[in-house]
């Protein structure tokens, strides 16, 4: 299992303005791209988590948040010299006080849960004790927080920083990762180091840690079907809720796959198609040969584009 680095998004690698949703107005932070090639080279594996409830404001569509993505991850690549220098990109289009009725609601993924930060460790199999969360708004923090990490605030703000109360604050990202690869090695519990006065710090991560981490409740229990009946019926509606969630996992979580992966997926599917041509001729031997050797070979030409992917 390897470390990586949590980063929020906008105000931490983007500015957060206005155009959080357009991806022609997508301008990297300065200094974030040597910041990451540092982490990078220092072996973490970099995923942003990013709120964007714009998407349930109706201000942009998830399209939108992936055409930004992409975007964002083209700039620093551009930057960094990397390949995928940051590998995967997660996000909650969720918002309680939305206008979508389809995003109109809380949701496990939104900060400052810590849901996506959980997704995504437990998809890429991370090492949490030495992981760690960058982001610039006391949500950032308590999510860390709540998901087991070392947190760091990117801001100036002395009362936002009194507020969040996370391990470390930095004025920017490149300070953050100096605080990172100097504490890398430490524990969790004796990374924290008190950068404002103890009391004040404690009675803040006291108060966000019981007041502003909403309750977690399950996904089933999140759905639209979740307050109505009981029964075969509600049993149905459960599963049809939970399947739906799982869906929108996969699809919140679907920017990792680029076009060399979706051609694999393509290959794929074509060497299950001749394997099952292949079973349905188990009576023509000769027939069932020939097809098996198709769909090996087809299933050859998946790991091979696979294998040049990860190169």
């Amino acid at each position: 299992m390897e470390p990586a680095i949590f980063l929020d998004r906008d105000g931490t690698l983007v500015p957060d303005d206005e155009h959080a949703g357009n991806p022609a107005h997508v301008r990297i932070i300065d200094g974030v791209p040597a910041a990451l090639r540092r982490l990078r080279d220092a072996g973490f594996r970099l995923v942003v988590a990013t709120n964007q409830g714009g998407v349930a404001r109706g201000r942009f569509t998830e399209a939108d948040v992936d055409a930004v993505h992409s975007k964002v991850g083209e700039l620093i690549d551009g930057a960094t010299g990397l390949k995928r220098t940051i590998e995967r990109f997660y996000y909650c289009p969720f918002h309680p006080k939305g206008t979508v009725p389809s995003y109109t609601r809380e949701h496990p993924w939104r900060k400052p849960k810590p849901g996506m930060l959980q997704q995504a460790a437990q998809d890429m199999e991370l090492d949490i004790e030495h992981s760690w969360l960058v982001g610039d708004s006391p949500r950032d923090i308590a999510a860390g927080r709540a998901a087991g990490l070392r947190t760091i605030l990117v801001s100036r703000d002395q009362t936002r920083i009194a507020e969040a109360a996370p391990d470390f604050s930095a004025a920017s990202l490149g300070e953050a990762v100096e605080t990172i690869l100097r504490h890398r090695d430490r524990p969790v519990a004796a990374a924290a180091v008190q950068t404002r006065p103890k009391r004040k710090r404690r009675a803040n991560a006291a108060a966000a840690a019981t007041a502003s981490v909403p309750h977690a409740s399950g996904v089933a229990s999140t759905g639209a079907f979740a307050n109505k009946g009981n029964g075969g019926g509600e049993r149905l509606r459960r599963a049809i809720a939970d399947l739906t969630e799982e869906v929108r996992a996969l699809r919140l979580r679907r920017s990792e796959t680029g076009a060399i992966r979706l051609a694999a997926m393509g290959v794929q599917l074509l060497a299950i198609m001749v394997a099952t041509i292949a079973f349905l001729n188990l009576a023509d031997f000769e027939n069932f040969v020939r097809w098996s050797a198709g769909a090996a070979l087809l299933q050859l030409v998946t790991i091979t584009i696979l294998l040049f992917d990860r190169g």
